[in-house]
């Protein structure tokens, strides 16, 4: 079921308007002239599909009319308590428009504030109308649940989630959450077993630092009650909509979200998330089985982590990753080869461009030992300004051959360039990269043959000269002729912009950062194809400092 969104936009106000019309205009004498006793009898959406419905209650934001008999010369409008902004030129006898202002700018919500009421209260020059409305918090959702197995009544399940406020009914019901979600329906059916018993232990209402919208982490226990059948969802009922979530007696298949790396060296600590990280048996990739010795779950079974013990196999390999318990299996892709460029270990071919960095096999003694064969390997000592360092300088081959890109079953052909990278292993051995005073940085250039245009200007109205060449240099130029510039992310960057020391990591470039793949989807990238990669180190400003990086496994990765 998909939560109803109003519509905000002023231009459907007028359409609205006109639509709210058919109310009924019923009223007693002493309202011929609009100044009787104000009522309000009903709330509706403003846009014209939905015109007809009326509402008890809206999510922060929404755009509604308040309709009623007498509503005219409204003075102020309070929701939740609070006086909220109206426009007097669409204020009628019969209705007033008002936008329910968001947490972001200050509203509060009843959930959060129990001193407030769940009422509209419009004054105007005759009198005060109230009617009962609820402002919800946003649409709840539950990640996991955790507990011990087999589940019997008077358990107790704590349950992992967002929004899990303002509950109206938390219940089970032997229909599955797969039938949820593959049908359409407007309530959940099956056979409700209302939970024994609900319990808050924690709702952090903070605002979401990257959207800036309000949510709320939630943790709650429920207590199972006598159930008469073995599988089916536990259903949160909420204000702001309705979540679910698959419940078994016995530990259902593992389901696997993310992971760390989707190609990690031998000696990376991999990490995967999820769910049902319960009694897990074994993990296997390829002809690599580890057992419950060789990893570790976390308490909240939400996440397992080892050591990368060794690569598969190619012959054996099957670019997956699976758990394994008494529910099942669960798999994800993992070490893949059809998105990797190189691994340095033959697979593709060196341009043969200076200064070249130099490739290098495991000592087996010292980090950042791997082996896995060879890795490239940075290694500059004070080094001051230049414009033309140590690089990796690969293609295909020199056939003309492009590199493996993995199919649209792996990468939506319209899935943004915001959300495919760019991706390899580093470890870096303690660079003074990202140390507020070195100027150092790497320059990723991606290749194809091409007769696409430059891409448009920027804001500043200066064409950045690194996006004619598809190339990115992890800062924007402010002065392209005097070398001047400011990092827009951390040099090696990882998926949450960070770029530790001393370990093996994942390190990413959204291709949107390349200048002629910004504004493009992944259905572009795989018609123009990719034959050439570099990447390279460079240092424009005067600050000296030491560089040692190694890089492995250099490829394309998703993640929406």
């Amino acid at each position: 079921m998909k939560q109803n969104i109003f519509n905000h936009h002023y231009r459907w106000l007028l359409m609205a308007m006109a639509a709210l019309m058919v109310v009924s205009l019923t009223s007693c004498k002493d309202d011929e002239e609009g100044m009787g006793t104000p009522v309000i009898t009903a709330v509706r959406s403003c846009d014209p599909a939905k015109a007809d419905s009326t509402f008890t209650k809206a999510g922060a934001g929404s755009l509604i009319a308040i309709i009623g008999q007498n509503l005219a010369h409204v003075q102020k409008v309070y929701i939740n308590d609070q006086q909220v902004y109206f426009n007097p030129t669409m204020n009628t006898d019969h209705s007033v428009v008002v936008t329910i202002p968001t947490e972001d700018k200050g509203f509060k919500l009843t959930a959060f504030n129990s001193d407030l009421k769940d009422e509209i209260r419009v004054e105007t020059s005759h009198g005060t109308a109230v009617y009962s409305f609820k402002i919800t918090a946003p649409w709840p959702s539950i990640s996991r649940i955790q507990g011990i197995y087999p589940r019997q009544a008077g358990d107790v399940l704590n349950v992992y989630g967002l929004n899990l406020v303002d509950l109206e009914q938390v219940y089970f019901t032997d229909i599955t959450a797969e039938q949820l979600d593959t049908t359409e329906w407007e309530t959940v059916g099956g056979n409700h077993i209302m939970a024994s018993n609900v319990e808050s232990v924690m709702q952090d209402h903070h605002q979401n630092s990257r959207t800036q919208a309000y949510e709320t982490t939630s943790q709650l226990k429920v207590t199972v009650p006598d159930l008469p059948f073995e599988k089916g969802s536990l259903v949160f009922e909420c204000a702001g909509g309705t979540t679910y979530i698959a419940y078994s007696k016995y530990p259902g298949a593992p389901l696997i979200n993310d992971i760390s790396s989707d190609m990690p060296v031998p000696g990376e600590l991999v990490t995967l998330y999820g769910r049902e990280f319960v009694q897990i048996e074994s993990i296997r990739f390829g002809d690599v089985t580890l057992s419950p010795k060789q990893f570790t779950v976390a308490e909240s079974e939400d996440e397992i982590s080892f050591i990368m013990p060794a690569v598969p196999s190619d012959e054996s390999n099957n670019g997956l990753i699976t758990l394994v318990n008494p529910g099942g299996e669960g798999s994800y892709r993992f070490w893949a080869l059809d998105g990797c460029f190189a691994r340095f270990d033959g697979d593709a071919t060196d341009n043969g461009w200076g200064p070249n960095v130099t490739f290098e096999t495991a000592n087996g003694d010292d980090p950042p030992y791997t082996g896995d064969g060879k890795m490239a390997h940075f290694l500059v000592e004070d080094e001051g300004t230049q414009w033309w360092g140590q690089m990796i300088y690969f293609r295909k081959d020199w056939d003309g051959n492009k590199f493996p890109l993995p199919g649209f079953d792996v990468i939506p052909a319209d899935a943004s360039t915001d959300d495919v990278y760019l991706a390899f292993e580093v470890f870096n051995n303690n660079s003074h990269l990202n140390n507020g005073k070195y100027t150092g940085y790497l320059r990723y250039f991606l290749q194809y043959d091409s007769e696409d245009p430059v891409p448009e200007n920027d804001d500043s109205g200066n064409a950045n000269p690194a996006d004619q060449v598809n190339q990115y240099d992890t800062f924007r130029w402010d002065d392209y002729g005097a070398g001047t510039f400011h990092h827009d992310r951390p040099v090696l960057a990882d998926i949450n912009g960070e770029a530790p020391m001393g370990k093996w990591y994942r390190a990413v470039v959204p291709l949107s950062k390349f200048g002629k793949y910004r504004d493009k989807n992944y259905q572009f990238v795989v018609e123009k194809g990719i034959n050439q990669f570099r990447i390279q180190y460079i240092n424009q400003g005067s600050a000296r400092g030491d560089i040692d990086v190694y890089i492995d496994n250099v490829r394309i990765f998703y993640k929406k």
